[in-house]
């Protein structure tokens, strides 16, 4: 009996002991995998919230068009206008657009309060008001949105600031048209018909680069306001050297425009993208 429980606990000696088994661990390359699999999900999910972004952003910019399109169907009809300020004072048919543009701003004969209280700017030398940037249609919401307007004060004097900051801008044909004098292109103030709503496709306000209007505006004699832009034609006029030209692509590498019509279009090359009418809107002289 003790032999043979000898002969037992010496074949269990004999036999090799079971050790827990190991637990695998991740190699170096399995890692690096992981990690590139993560950088690639979040690279598209950050290029997805871009994306949707730009497209927010676009909805909103062309539903402000929109809607200073129909504010300006409404100004230029004869009967159902609202107040035209200047344009009316003078008792002369039509209407300047310079004046639909002071009314959309706010400013000069048109000043209205945005609930914002007037505070100094710069070294207090005079008063300001700034803008709602998500009430004010002229703010594009893929632009700057700090804009600053001054009281009673008239476009051409600059009082809607920083001008680098300006985001929309309005058709400068439909203030100002190329005339010839004495063999010179020169450009001469006009009043718009009512006619002009009869040519849906002209151009009326769209995405503008304040900043590049600011710069040509440094190294020209004309004047430039970035309030309003006219791209070149191939029929030679004032706006032949491409200075008062200052398109922003914001919105994906596009232009979002609103048209006398009242629709919004949208595109890569405004001047070249056929139906759009950049030519000399009806006039009243």
């Amino acid at each position: 009996m003790t032999h043979a429980r000898t002969t037992h606990v010496a074949q269990r000696q004999r036999e090799p002991s079971r050790a827990p088994p190991k637990r695998s661990a991740f190699t170096l390359i399995e890692l690096l995998v992981v990690v590139a699999i993560l950088s690639l999900l979040m690279a598209i999910i950050s290029a997805s919230l871009i994306n949707v972004q730009v497209a927010a952003r676009s909805f909103v910019c062309k539903n402000k068009l929109r809607n200073v399109a129909f504010d300006f169907i409404r100004f230029s009809d004869d009967y159902a206008h609202p107040w035209r300020g200047d344009s009316d004072m003078d008792g002369k048919p039509g209407f300047r657009v310079v004046d639909f543009q002071e009314r959309t701003y706010g400013i000069a004969e048109f000043w209205r309060t945005e609930g914002v209280p007037m505070s100094g700017i710069g070294p207090g030398t005079f008063l300001s008001d700034q803008y709602d940037a998500t009430e004010q249609p002229m703010i594009c919401p893929a632009g700057p949105q700090e804009l600053h307007r001054r009281p009673m004060t008239p476009l051409v004097r600059k009082p809607v600031f920083p001008v680098e900051n300006v985001s929309i801008g309005m058709n400068k044909r439909l203030h100002r048209v190329s005339r010839t004098l004495n063999d010179e292109f020169v450009r001469e103030d006009i009043r718009i018909s009512k006619r002009i709503l009869e040519h849906p496709m002209i151009p009326l306000a769209f995405d503008v680069d304040g900043q590049k209007a600011y710069e040509n505006d440094l190294h020209s004699s004309s004047g430039i306001l970035p309030y309003f832009s006219a791209p070149p034609l191939e029929t030679p006029d004032v706006y032949t050297s491409g200075e008062f030209w200052f398109p922003s692509f914001r919105h994906g590498g596009k232009m979002n425009a609103a048209f006398v019509g009242g629709q919004v279009l949208s595109t890569r090359d405004p001047v070249a993208t056929s139906g759009w009418n950049w030519a000399e809107p009806p006039i009243t002289r």
